[in-house]
């Protein structure tokens, strides 16, 4: 059943999102203080700045790198609000860092009916079978807290230039 939740949430990437969600005023990285159920969020996810912590406890890569998202690392689908935990969320998503690595940008949750969290409403299914609520909590994200797109993330990358030192 795990392996078949997975699956699906693999097909987040392979629609295109509209951009939903609502904007929350102020508060996240960069932008001012998080409210505190999010600033919780964000303490209880600390640990997966490491993407190895993240595999370590049961989440997979579940799709390629998004455009305005990044990559999706999924441990399980809530089959309704009553398995949702704030504090473990089922989705951990990275964005790509020019020297290769994946950097912690924002959680997500991912149940097969309509939820709130936060005080917020998930996004709607949008051809896919799973509503869906970001919290960019590890980067800024000008189009708001709770925005699934976030411009300021970008699968195109470059490396950084060698400064020619060994």
């Amino acid at each position: 059943m795990r392996r078949k939740s997975l699956v699906v949430l693999s097909a987040l990437v392979a629609a295109t999102l509209a951009p939903g969600g609502t904007a929350l005023a102020g508060g996240g990285p960069g932008g001012g203080k998080l409210p505190p159920e999010l600033q919780e969020v964000r303490d209880a996810t600390a640990r997966f700045h490491s993407v190895w912590e993240a595999k370590a406890e049961g989440y997979e890569l579940a799709s390629p790198c998004v455009e305005g998202m990044g990559f999706h690392f999924a441990k399980s689908l809530a089959a309704d609000q009553s398995e949702l935990n704030p504090t473990e969320p089922n989705v951990l998503v990275y964005a790509p860092t020019p020297n290769g690595g994946l950097k912690l940008v924002a959680v997500e949750y991912a149940s097969k009916t309509a939820a709130t969290l936060f005080g917020q409403d998930f996004d709607p299914p949008n051809g896919l079978p799973f509503y869906t609520l970001h919290a960019w909590i590890w980067k800024k994200n000008p189009k708001g807290v709770f925005n699934a797109v976030n411009p300021k993330v970008s699968c195109d990358v470059k490396p950084h230039k060698s400064s020619g030192r060994r």
